[in-house]
């Protein structure tokens, strides 16, 4: 048995897709019983002939923090691959962030522990590397920082990694993914699939920074390579291109036939934002978003290198000009 947290999430629903092609029993966790139905969606769109495995599909309503309900979803599970998570960048969401993030990874740790699960997969982020940020290229050797500020996500992110190295040293065989941004579609409002959205929408503006990309596709694949073979308490970097947020967004907007963002905002624009959304925070007006530590995010040239999981299996990225064109034919307006 298998079992896939935040099953209704980007990442979540299409490993769902991969797995029930394999004929695997699943068991898939959510929050929201109207997600489930947007899962479905995902299969209709992409796998219609396995809806009727879809079905087959146990769904347990168990959020990271309730430690009964995860105990009631690892019932007879073998392999675990931690999908869920909560992303926000606003400094207000991290005491949310952190119950999710961190505190939901230790459950998901512990009760893997308790039920003697044989592999855990965690899907992390390569904002929990956290590197010096005048370390031009950064793979998996390079190490959290502690000096410097990060955001609340990254700080979150890290901290759940540290859950998953624990049960490592408990005995639990895991392997940690890293990717950087994930373009995927269908589910349009969530993750990297809503820059579709905001760019059909007409996006006008565009960060000065670059980005780190790779397709879902790719992540899935080596996902389920991972948990499959012997590889363990390894870490992978899972980027297939290192982009200009200009060039990504421009690309994003010639797969969707759209007028590409024009205006930059530059770092000094960011932070007289920042300025005055914390003004409108501290006059209870509304709960500023920007922060330093994601301006800089924003604002960041740093490379991030992914070829060491193509140096361990046989492996090739999806080439992200052919990803783009894919999922903007994909795209409904």
């Amino acid at each position: 048995m298998i079992l896939v947290t935040g099953g209704t999430g980007m990442v979540g629903a299409h490993l769902l897709v991969e797995c029930v092609k394999k004929k695997q029993n699943l068991v898939a966790t959510f929050r929201r019983e109207e997600s489930i139905d947007v899962v479905k969606k995902v299969f209709e769109s992409i796998a219609p002939e396995y809806l009727k495995d879809f079905a087959l599909i146990q769904w347990k309503k168990a959020p990271l923090n309730d430690i009964n309900a995860l105990d009631d979803a690892f019932q007879g599970v073998e392999y675990v691959y931690h999908c869920a998570a909560k992303v926000s960048f606003a400094d207000h969401k991290t005491e949310s962030l952190k119950k999710s993030n961190i505190e939901g990874t230790a459950n998901v740790v512990n009760a893997a522990l308790k039920h003697k699960v044989k592999k855990l997969a965690y899907v992390s982020s390569i904002a929990s590397i956290g590197a010096e940020k005048n370390i031009k290229q950064i793979n998996e050797e390079s190490n959290w920082e502690a000096n410097q500020n990060h955001t609340a996500y990254a700080y979150t992110k890290y901290g759940a990694e540290l859950e998953v190295w624990r049960a490592s040293q408990e005995g639990l065989p895991v392997v940690i993914i890293n990717p950087g941004v994930i373009l995927g579609g269908q589910l349009w409002n969530r993750s990297s699939a809503s820059l579709f959205q905001n760019v059909a929408n007409g996006l006008r503006f565009y960060p000065t920074g670059e980005t780190a990309v790779v397709a879902l596709n790719d992540v899935i694949n080596i996902l389920i390579y991972l948990m499959e073979s012997d590889i363990k308490n390894e870490r992978f970097i899972l980027v297939a291109e290192n982009l200009s947020q200009k060039e990504l967004l421009e690309k994003i907007a010639n797969s969707l036939g759209k007028k590409p963002p024009s205006i930059p905002l530059k770092a000094s624009v960011l932070y007289s934002l920042f300025i005055l959304e914390k003004t409108l925070d501290l006059l209870f007006i509304r709960k500023n978003f920007l922060n330093i530590p994601f301006i800089q995010t924003l604002c960041n040239k740093q490379h991030y290198i992914g070829s060491k999981i193509c140096s361990r299996i046989n492996f090739e990225y999806t080439k992200i000009d052919e990803c783009i064109v894919e999922i903007g034919k994909s795209y409904k307006f």
